[in-house]
């Protein structure tokens, strides 16, 4: 149905990384809620007074909220398709994450509301009136406000927009609400054991919680989150499948919002291959990661003697030793370097962001085994944190 939707209500809805058709998907979902929202607002807040439900009332009033949430959504997704401009020269896309914070404050708000009349309810509670069409009108809103959110979390996912999953998450929230609203009507009526506030209590903790979570992924994104695993794995199977590279490192990936992702890398090379072939594999690189990833690309290059023996050598007795400790991801530019009558041997070594590593130990371990090769040589050894770690 998903499928079916975005088809006929999205234009060019298959190029979905382009900002203007994430925004077509959002005003999509956007109008939606709305729509939905409202009209069961509207009913539920009336019949929630005629048979003085506090909890039928609630669950209209968190319509209203998802109304006013999806409004936010679509004000977050025009301006965050604003292009650059002299203050803000990587665009807009960060709006969506204000958005996002924006909606999970109003779920934050509503749960606190609805906790506070709920504890009244319960300690000062007031007899509701069965209604077997409130009951059928509710099944109505549990199947229609259902199919709304599945729909508009899965077109989030789809164009990974965090404001259009909070508030697809916002609407799921309301379903549950929703059923759990019915079991108490029915339970009500059947057994006369009035659960009113009770259930009225147990939703708005849910929907606090939903408030909480949409906040600290949002959060996750502005301080700068772990790239997605398999964006790191694509990206690295475009690069190493042109011969010219030999290895790569120091990957770096940082958004200013959805659509807007930026990297940098360092390619090792042959330093005795042509360097104008080499020029012009990275500027294809380059392009393919744009076209394929959206993704605009840096590379650095890192010449390799790859026929040197005694940094060959070097290569597997220091790979030996750096296996043993568990917080280093590998090592990268090793190299021989002459100056001033003084030959060094240079490596970076890449570790685990937040864990603890033995540094002179480990540069200690080396140190002797490039003795071992050569007495005469020195070592300079670097740490460096990996950011995108597999």
């Amino acid at each position: 149905m998903k499928e079916f939707l975005w088809k006929h209500f999205v234009k060019d809805y298959e190029n979905y990384t382009d900002p203007e058709v994430r925004g077509r998907y959002t005003r999509l979902t956007g109008t939606m809620g709305i729509t939905v929202n409202t009209v069961l607002c509207i009913i539920k807040i009336i019949l929630g007074v005629i048979i003085h439900s506090i909890a039928v009332i609630a669950d209209g009033a968190h319509d209203m909220a998802d109304s006013l949430a999806a409004f936010i959504t679509l004000i977050g997704a025009k301006i965050s398709r604003k292009p650059a401009d002299e203050d803000h020269p990587y665009g807009h896309a960060r709006a969506e994450y204000i958005a996002s914070l924006t909606v999970s404050v109003i779920i934050l708000f509503v749960g606190y509301e609805l906790m506070k009349n709920s504890v009244e309810k319960c300690l000062h509670p007031t007899e509701t009136t069965f209604s077997w069409l409130m009951v059928g009108f509710m099944v109505f809103a549990i199947l229609l406000k259902g199919a709304s959110a599945l729909f508009t979390i899965a077109t989030g996912k789809h164009i990974n927009s965090l404001p259009v999953i909070a508030a697809g998450t916002d609407n799921r929230n309301d379903v549950i609400a929703s059923i759990i609203i019915v079991c108490g009507m029915l339970i009500h009526h059947f057994t006369g054991v009035e659960l009113d506030g009770y259930l009225g209590c147990m939703f708005s903790l849910f929907i606090i919680y939903s408030g909480i979570m949409i906040i600290k992924e949002t959060v996750d994104q502005i301080l700068g989150a772990r790239p997605d695993p398999e964006v790191v794995k694509e990206m690295e199977d475009i690069i190493k499948a042109h011969a010219v590279i030999l290895d790569i490192h120091d990957m770096v990936i940082y958004s200013y919002g959805p659509g807007k992702n930026f990297a940098s890398f360092h390619a090792e090379v042959d330093a005795e291959r042509d360097i104008m072939e080499i020029h012009d594999a990275i500027d294809h690189i380059e392009r393919e990661l744009k076209d394929r990833l959206n993704i605009t690309v840096t590379c650095h290059m890192d010449p390799v003697y790859v026929n040197d023996p005694v940094r060959n050598e070097l290569d597997d007795k220091i790979r030996d030793i750096l296996n043993d400790y568990e917080a280093v991801i590998g090592f990268h530019d090793l190299r021989i370097l002459h100056d001033k009558g003084i030959t060094r041997v240079s490596l970076d070594i890449e570790v685990a962001p937040g864990k603890a590593y033995p540094g002179e130990e480990i540069a200690g371990r080396l140190r002797d085994v490039i003795k071992s090769v050569d007495k005469d040589l020195e070592l300079d050894v670097d740490f460096d944190q990996g950011y995108t770690v597999l």
